[in-house]
């Protein structure tokens, strides 16, 4: 049962998660709070859910917000990419009323990412840079009956974590339960994060990633694997959190497992920026490598040639397997285990000696002939339930 703590407000009741898809009225203008020319996997995310909004004929002129500097709302100014100089601006031509994204929408979608961590000691989503400037002070004061839906959010805490970090953090429950409660629709993409929602007394249900969709928006279809695909970040992932992470030795790690996949075909190791572009060139110099910096559909064409894949990008995974490419994620923070949606594994990055190299490829490779099968049949169920739940949100 979940606990009714202190609640501000009421928990909204939701539609069934297979509510008929009866279609939404047309919206004039859709403004995305996403990342813009920053990482390939948010471009993924955003790309699958404006074809969803497509598919049931509720999308229009698309306006993007670059959430790390919430002052790219306003039109005209949306060069200024430092926070620090976002903070200074955008609270002055909030205050001038100056024309803008947020102010303009008909619908305002919050796109995918992590949406939900708490650590002791911080980071904590409570103190996020775009929730209080873009919603609590722009779009709630002016509503008008428009809708607000955030779609594919997730969590982002260790790895092995069960959600209970937020008993400790009152401030992260409340703000968890005031962005819910602020929206008309609340759609998550991994099981913690449910869990944390839960014990912040609300509910929402889990559908894979939009990510999934991103190809059908593009046309991107899957050709013959022509080569392998690896990844790799140091430590497995962006952040440690603290966990005592060998460095090293997953360096040393990712270098046997290069070798041991060349044996069964051409290595190509996918990079997402320059600097894992660097990293890779110096572990595996004489190994191919993939870069085209903030060019996420240059990306998905590089995927679609894959046969299968070990990734520590989880987007990379999930646009290979979206493209019927098996794909492996190790990592070492919660957002790996989202790829067990697809039916595909993902490993903490200091399990890997353990596991082993040849296990990992195994996973992967042995997959190549039945996962398309199984990758669209999950496609088209998600596809399914999330045009139902979107256009029940935007027609009620």
């Amino acid at each position: 049962m979940l606990r009714n703590e202190s609640m501000q407000s009421p928990a909204l009741t939701r539609p069934p998660l297979d509510a008929s898809p009866a279609f939404a009225q047309p919206m004039d203008v859709t403004t995305v709070i996403t990342t813009v020319r920053h990482n390939i996997g948010d471009d993924f995310v955003r790309e699958g859910l404006l074809f969803l909004l497509d598919s049931v004929d509720a999308l229009r002129r698309v306006e993007l917000v670059h959430k790390h500097s919430p002052v790219t709302a306003t039109y005209g100014w949306e060069s200024v990419r430092q926070l620090r100089w976002s903070r200074r601006i955008e609270p002055v031509l909030r205050t001038l009323h100056v024309r803008n994204r947020v102010g303009e929408a008909d619908l305002l979608l919050q796109s995918g990412a992590p949406v939900y961590w708490c650590h002791p000691g911080g980071p904590h989503c409570a103190d996020n840079e775009w929730f209080d400037p873009l919603i609590r002070k722009r779009f709630l004061p002016d509503r008008r009956g428009r809708r607000f839906i955030s779609v594919a959010g997730g969590s982002c805490q260790r790895y092995g974590s069960d959600g209970s970090e937020i008993e400790q953090c009152p401030r992260c429950r409340a703000y968890i339960r005031e962005f819910f409660d602020s929206c008309d629709l609340t759609l998550l993409r991994d099981d913690l994060a449910r869990k944390m929602l839960n014990r912040a007394g609300r509910d929402a249900d889990v559908l894979p990633c939009t990510s999934i969709f991103a190809r059908d928006r593009m046309k991107i279809v899957p050709r013959k694997g022509e080569y392998i695909v690896l990844n790799f970040m140091e430590s497995g992932g962006h952040y440690t959190f603290g966990q005592d992470i060998d460095a090293g030795r997953w360096r040393r790690q990712f270098v046997a497992l290069a070798r041991e996949a060349a044996k069964a075909g051409r290595v190509v190791i996918a990079c997402h920026t320059p600097g894992e572009e660097k990293l890779a060139g110096e572990l595996l110099p004489d190994v191919e490598r993939f870069l085209v910096p903030n060019e996420h559909v240059a990306f998905m064409e590089f995927y679609a040639g894959a046969a299968w894949g070990v990734m520590n990008r989880v987007h990379g995974a999930f646009m290979m397997a979206s493209l019927g490419k098996p794909a492996v994620v190790i990592g070492n923070d919660s957002r790996a285990r989202m790829i067990e949606n697809l039916g595909l594994p993902s490993h903490y990055v200091e399990d890997v000696e353990e596991v082993g190299v040849t296990r990992l490829i195994d996973e992967a490779r042995s997959r190549c002939a039945t996962y398309p099968e199984q990758i669209e049949a999950i496609r088209k169920d998600a596809r399914t339930r999330y045009e139902g739940r979107i256009a029940a949100a935007l027609s009620s």
